[in-house]
């Protein structure tokens, strides 16, 4: 009878260790505010090299290892959720109009176009297909997904990736509660945190009281900001910091492009100030140089 338990306890062990993804670590460390992990995010998928928000850019993603591939969602004429940045399709396929003026069959009827505008032979994704790709490889940032949360929380739990998902939104915790109410409590959400704000600070201490969110996205213009108040707040509460470095004004200055030339005076600046989250246009080069400063290991710190 020993013999047997041990051996069940080992089979239940092995299937154990095979049900734990990579996303499930990834999961793990998120969770773990003593880790000095970096996450890399990478916006639109790697829209460098496949159409932006692609499955084909998910997965450039995934084998890269990408953290969390950061995507937009919209709404079809039918309700179906779709991938797509603007409101209107020209950019970056070959239809035109908005979206919301066509059923998802509809714009089955147009492809893709990549980045210099040349058309390809991708479809407009669903979320529901981009999550099962990314189910269990890698994390996913929903843009605009606070708009439709509802919607998008359905999609999530269809696919089991609801754990995967970390939803950004910029409306205040109020006007989300009254829209949604318990919802919020089965979702790792992420506020937008606007310089701009008159309320920043009461947008701000908000969210950390009433909503159990890993971190706040925060963006600011200059290195003297008052959003680092508001930071220095964030991270006494234990929340991480998420920051985007595709364009200067969101990073004082310290954005992508400078960063390939001097890594250590823009990346490594960025962090030094605070931020566990980096979302990029440029994540293979991110990744190398957060290799090299031992910033990807899954430890914690000393």
């Amino acid at each position: 009878m020993k013999k047997v338990n041990l051996l069940l306890l080992s089979i239940c062990t092995c299937f154990a260790l095979q049900a734990q993804t990579h996303a499930d670590t990834l999961i793990n460390i998120l969770k773990n505010t003593k880790s000095n992990y970096i996450f890399v995010a990478s916006h639109r998928g790697d829209w460098r090299n496949e159409p932006e928000n692609s499955i084909k850019a998910l997965k450039n993603c995934i084998a890269m290892g990408v953290d969390i591939a950061e995507t937009d969602v919209q709404l079809s004429k039918d309700s179906i959720l779709v991938l797509m940045h603007d409101k209107t399709i020209e950019r970056t396929t070959t239809g035109k109009g908005k979206i919301s003026d066509y059923t998802y069959a509809e714009l089955q009827n147009f492809v893709l176009k990549g980045g210099q505008g040349i058309k390809t032979y991708e479809k407009i994704p669903t979320f529901e297909e981009y999550m099962l790709t990314a189910k269990g490889k890698i994390l996913v940032n929903v843009d605009k997904g606070w708009k439709c949360l509802d919607k998008v929380v359905e999609v999530l739990r269809k696919t089991g990736t609801l754990n995967h998902a970390i939803i950004k939104g910029e409306d205040t915790y109020e006007m989300m509660q009254a829209r949604y109410g318990s919802l919020m409590d089965s979702i790792y959400y992420t506020p937008v945190v606007l310089e701009k704000r008159t309320d920043l600070s009461q947008y701000v201490d908000s969210y950390i009281k009433n909503v159990p969110n890993l971190a706040f996205e925060v963006l600011y213009a200059t290195e003297d900001s008052p959003m680092f108040v508001q930071m220095k707040k964030m991270e006494k509460c234990g929340k991480r910091i998420w920051v985007n470095t595709l364009w200067n004004e969101m990073c004082a200055g310290h954005d992508d492009e400078r960063a390939i030339v001097d890594p250590k005076a823009n990346w490594g600046w960025i962090i030094d100030h605070g931020a566990s989250f980096l979302q990029t246009d440029r994540p293979a080069i991110l990744i190398k140089y957060l290799e090299t400063i031992g910033r990807r290991n899954t430890g914690f710190k000393k």
